[in-house]
């Protein structure tokens, strides 16, 4: 069993960077005395120390300049230490760390969340820092409000926000899950899992299927043929996509298909006499992509727009739960709610107020927290490695029967700048936390 405090690590009169000097509280928590010895970590950097002395007051560690710059320790300050009497090791932070594509001291979209991560991270006595694949061994670390590039250690559980599947598959991503292995560093989430995994994977649950509308491969002009003469709407939807980009919607209407589309170039015709042509046109769009055919929905509406509700779900010490939720209504002219493609947020309780009463409001979120949650622990116990966090896109039809629609694996954390923490980067960093204090696991 460890024993945890925060700690305020400073520089004074110590003869070598192996003495220590430590204050009477923390000695009387930790039961050391005068003489004892430990290793301190900071990530996986490592110097072993002794007690020269018990004198200080407050909860503080005084060391010999050279061993806060040997541990890549900043000076001053306040960190969490947890020591295990049984390994005599004293575990400074966690030291955590998310990998993404960097391009001058910009991390893209999840720039205010890695901000929300750094402020929240040194209010509880974390390390925290920003890095990428060709950065490794250094990061950015957040200091009086910008982002510092330094010489870090290597981190006690990384978060993988790498955006690019193509870097997720390549040979240096594969070197770095190498190296991380090798060394016990615990990562999240694995990797991507796309839309035809998924819908693979929810089909060994049984319970789930009248939830999860009937989706095939768009492979050939019989798949299309087929889904059609079975739904009246479809939607093709790329294997890989995100953000409600590159999707078509076709509707059979009157012995004709009207086709519907977002982010897509040139001119496309909007309505087609035979499911022939209609199939060469989606295949020349399509290429050699992979896409699915997924079964349309008749959804509820919030002012005569369609309307989704993301789930932000993350697993802690007692399982999953969902830690936030929003409704997302598609812009005037679209057929996706994704923000970025002009949809708007709405808390959920307000759009399903404008079409069911209280009691029915009360039982929709929860039949939907119930849905996410049970998907996210089928999810998660059918693929390898560590996933702490799903973002589940939900529905309700025009009769309130819930179903989904997506499951992103790298969910988007693309808001607008708030002084409010939101409750995903808690979370979060209550994950990393528990992973990384499973004692250090070290090669």
């Amino acid at each position: 069993m460890f024993s945890c405090s925060t700690v305020k690590l400073v520089t004074g009169n110590v003869k070598s960077l192996h003495e220590i000097r430590l204050s009477k509280r923390l000695a009387m928590q930790w039961k050391l005395r005068p003489g004892d010895s430990f290793t301190i970590f900071f990530g996986l950097t490592n110097v072993f120390v002794n007690i020269t002395s018990i004198d200080e007051i407050g909860n503080h560690i005084v060391c010999h300049p050279e061993l806060l710059s040997q541990l890549l320790l900043p000076e001053e300050r306040v960190l969490r230490c947890s020591y295990l009497p049984s390994h005599q090791e004293l575990l400074v932070g966690p030291v955590i760390a998310v990998i993404t594509e960097i391009q001058s001291a910009s991390f893209g979209n999840i720039s205010a969340f890695c901000e929300e991560l750094a402020i929240l991270s040194e209010k509880q006595g974390y390390f925290f820092y920003v890095t990428s694949l060709p950065l490794w061994s250094t990061g950015y670390t957040y200091e009086d409000g910008s982002w510092v590039l330094k010489k870090v250690p290597f981190p006690s559980v990384v978060h993988n926000r790498i955006h690019s599947r193509k870097t997720e598959q390549s040979d240096d991503f594969a070197s770095w899950k190498d190296l991380i292995t090798q060394h016990g560093i615990p990562y999240f989430n694995e990797r991507f899992l796309n839309k035809w995994e998924i819908y693979n994977t929810l089909e060994n649950f049984s319970y789930l299927q009248p939830y999860v509308p009937r989706t095939y491969l768009f492979t050939s002009f019989s798949a299309l043929q087929d889904s059609l003469s079975m739904f009246p709407v479809l939607f093709i939807k790329p294997a890989y996509g995100s953000q409600g980009r590159h999707i078509f919607k076709v509707t059979k209407q009157n012995e004709q298909y009207i086709l519907d589309y977002t982010t897509f170039q040139g001119d496309i015709s909007r309505s087609y006499s035979s499911v022939k042509d209609l199939f060469l046109t989606l295949k020349h769009y399509v290429g050699k992509r992979p896409y699915i055919i997924q079964q349309g929905l008749s959804l509820y509406t919030y002012t005569e727009r369609p309307v989704d509700f993301r789930l932000l779900c993350h697993l802690s010490d007692t399982g999953w739960r969902v830690s936030s939720s929003v409704a997302r209504v598609s812009s005037p002219h679209e057929f996706v709610s994704n923000v970025a493609m002009g949809g708007e947020m709405y808390k959920l309780e307000e759009v399903l107020y404008s079409g069911f009463e209280q009691k029915e409001v009360k039982h929709l979120k929860k039949l939907l927290y119930e849905l996410a949650i049970e998907i996210a622990k089928c999810i998660n116990q059918s693929y390898e490695g560590l996933y702490g966090e799903f973002g589940m896109d939900l529905a309700i039809d025009t009769s309130g029967n819930p179903w989904l629609l997506e499951v992103n694996v790298k969910p988007s954390k693309n808001m607008p700048a708030s002084d409010r923490i939101r409750p995903s980067v808690r979370s979060i960093l209550d994950y990393c936390c528990s992973i990384a204090q499973q004692p250090l696991r070290r090669n």
